[in-house]
């Protein structure tokens, strides 16, 4: 599969780049590979256009036909009478012509695709025309129409602008890895719901983290009870579902470290490598046995290709139960025997293995003990000029896959800056070098036992921004990418909407965790962290601060024609962002007189009862919020932080009046 990889990079220097795309007109997402714009333009009437499907079986056409009526419907023109023939032909193809021009048209003969996910779009002033090899190809070039359409619709000008697109993907698997271990886990809808967005952007593989404990096992339904999980024929129907949008849907699953709320479990909490940890014993045969039990269940309910292991991050092993094995026989030998028979375990089930690599990369050695037929995910969220790690697995002969981050993990919304230049660098390198895919992930990381506070919809930002460049890696500036995706994920040309998703990627920096950990925190500790805070700390709560009350300002009264309720989303983001901007200002004020002899006190503890009230209201809109899109039982762990944090704040104020909040302070430094 990796020739293949390489064998489409090679295509791609002679193709023309987006540079020469008028993008103010069309602005689409992924960027073709090459788009000329020609003469004239096709008038777009739909009560009088007709549209003619063709592919290789009437149940191809019939799937391709309801794609093309959800486009029309999703840009409003369903209601009106539009005409879609579909018919059985020796390719695959969607033409559009007036009805009057029905007889008067001569297509040219199509060129050859030669990609399976590749398209060829025409737009001549009689028809439009776009042709594919296959039916994902043709989905793909209906999704690029379905763009232009939107930019004709939202602006209001039904004449579309000539154009002739020849394009297919750079890298062979693009798509996102959700946390569903340890964050929301989305109601059946709106998990159908974000396909049908992904799609759109040209998403075409779905990886869903499930720690071990986030699936209803029939071998113990106990395991898990307090999160929300998964059931199997959910599972499958999600699976189905993806598949209508030519997504693959790939289960990963822990199976050596990050089990520690499955081994919290006292039936399972002797097969840990070290008592209380959360790896597996990997030279225990009952652990290996619960392994097989949770592959056995899993793997029934997904019919990809893959199977994910998990397997990074294990850094106890040699330390506990294997003690004695490791020393015995090394720590390479005794992971890399781990692994070989988790890969025999998943071919067992007609899968093919896939893996982290970080532990193979930390131990050479382990490489060349491991079959070549494992597929090896590298992982780095840093964005870098290089990535050796992806080098070393191609050149030890593995199949290799690359996955970026949002920067999601314990933060109040992810951290743009940061987790585009990830995304560029990686999907550059995956692409160049031959690499079969690359994916974006979002961790659901727990501060103080809450896990998953930032809302998931808020990451479709940035995984639409990994399908552009994983399609194209071709960077696309901030500005410029949220006016787009605004035009295309929200069905606004506002300024405005662009202007303020710019200030919400932008408002964090390359910071990490400080919004949130301050969000979640008591106030001794954020008066503490403050009165160290210097220069550079303080010009980012003053960015902060300012970003997100200006992205409020232009959110607050804003409505849009698609995914309006995923806007108010971010709207309350932005508030969430700009309350732990204001609390850090206020604790850094408080921390700078509280020694003073002329202490304003009462002052300050109402300014802390009045980030109180706003805290608190802000709850009951977060918990509709969450509770719109997502099932109810994890919902509980972010409300008793919530609810602390408030009560954490108000015994500040009371400290302050009482006189007790110094002596306080001064106990919790020492």
């Amino acid at each position: 599969m990796r020739s293949i990889g390489l064998a489409l990079f090679l295509v791609l220097p002679s193709m023309a780049l987006y540079s020469d795309t008028p993008t103010d007109t069309l602005g689409l997402l992924p960027r073709p590979q090459s788009l000329k714009m020609t003469d004239g333009t096709f008038s777009f009437e739909p009560a009088k256009t007709v549209f003619t499907i063709t592919a290789t079986s009437m149940e191809s056409a019939q799937r391709l036909e309801r794609h093309l009526r959800e486009t029309l419907d999703n840009l409003h023109l369903q209601r009106k009478p539009i005409k879609i023939e579909t018919m059985v032909g020796d390719t695959f193809s969607l033409v559009a012509r007036t009805g009057s021009a029905k007889g008067d048209i001569h297509l040219p003969p199509p060129t050859p695709i030669n990609h399976p996910e590749g398209y060829d779009l025409t737009i001549d002033p009689k028809y439009i025309r776009i042709h594919a090899d296959t039916e994902p190809g043709l989905f793909y070039g209906l999704t690029t129409l379905e763009q232009i359409f939107t930019s004709s619709v939202v602006r209001k000008d039904r004449k579309i602008p000539c154009l002739h697109i020849a394009d297919r993907p750079a890298i062979q698997m693009r798509g996102y890895s959700e946390d569903y271990g340890r964050n929301q886990l989305p109601t059946m809808e709106d998990h159908k719901r974000s396909i049908r967005i992904l799609s759109r952007f040209k998403v075409n593989t779905y990886l869903f983290f499930i720690e071990p404990d986030h699936f209803v096992y029939k071998f113990d339904s106990e395991i898990g009870l307090e999160y929300d999980r998964f059931q199997f024929e959910e599972l499958k129907e999600i699976v189905a579902y993806a598949k209508q949008y030519y997504m693959t849907v790939i289960p990963t699953v822990e199976l050596l470290a990050h089990m520690e709320n499955l081994l919290a479990h006292p039936k399972y909490g002797h097969l840990a490598e070290v008592k209380g940890g959360s790896e597996l014993c990997p030279t225990s045969d009952e652990a290996f046995s619960l392994v097989e039990r949770i592959v056995g269940e899993v793997s029934d309910a997904f019919d990809s290709p893959y199977f994910h292991c998990g397997l990074d991050e294990s850094y106890s092993v040699g330390k506990g139960q294997s003690k004695e094995v490791v020393e015995r026989l090394g720590r390479e030998k005794v992971i890399a025997d781990y692994y070989i028979r988790m890969n025999d375990l998943v071919r067992s089930h007609g899968k093919k293995m896939m893996m982290y690599a970080d532990i193979a990369l930390k131990y050479p050695g382990i490489l060349e003990l491991l079959p070549k037929d494992i597929s090896m995910m590298f992982w780095d969220y840093e964005p870098r000029d290089r990535y050796t790690g992806i080098d070393t697995l191609l050149k030890a002969g593995f199949e290799v896959t690359t996955l970026s981050g949002l920067w999601d993990w314990n933060n109040l919304y992810p951290i743009y800056a940061r987790s585009f230049r990830n995304m560029e660098a990686l999907a550059l390198q995956t692409a160049q070098t031959g690499a079969v895919g690359h994916f974006v992930s979002s961790w659901g990381d727990p501060y103080r036992n809450a896990a998953g506070t930032n809302l998931h919809e808020w990451n479709h930002y940035g995984v639409a921004y990994c399908a552009s460049v994983s399609w194209n890696p071709s960077p696309i500036p901030f500005e410029e990418y949220s006016r787009d995706f605004a035009l295309h994920y929200f069905h606004s040309d506002s300024p405005k909407l662009a202007e303020a998703l710019t200030r919400m990627a932008q408002s964090q920096g390359d910071r990490s965790h400080r919004a949130r950990f301050l969000f979640h925190t008591d106030t001794v500790t954020n008066v503490r962290n403050m009165a160290k805070a210097d220069e550079n700390e303080m010009a980012y709560w003053k960015t902060l601060q300012e970003y997100s009350s200006q992205a409020h300002e232009m959110l607050r009264d804003m409505r849009v024609q698609s995914n309006n309720d995923y806007l108010r989303s971010i709207d309350l983001a932005a508030r969430m962002l700009q309350w732990s901007a204001d609390m850090a200002f206020a604790c850094r004020a408080l921390a700078q007189s509280v020694d003073r002899p002329d202490l304003d006190a009462e002052s300050h503890a109402k300014v802390l009862e009045i980030l109180a009230k706003r805290q608190e209201k802000l709850w009951p809109e977060y918990r509709d919020t969450y509770a719109a899109t997502n099932r109810p039982i994890n919902l509980k762990h972010i409300q008793k932080v919530w609810d602390w944090t408030h009560e954490q704040i108000m015994v500040a104020a009371q400290d302050l009046r009482s006189g007790t909040f110094p002596d306080k302070l001064k106990a919790e430094s020492k």
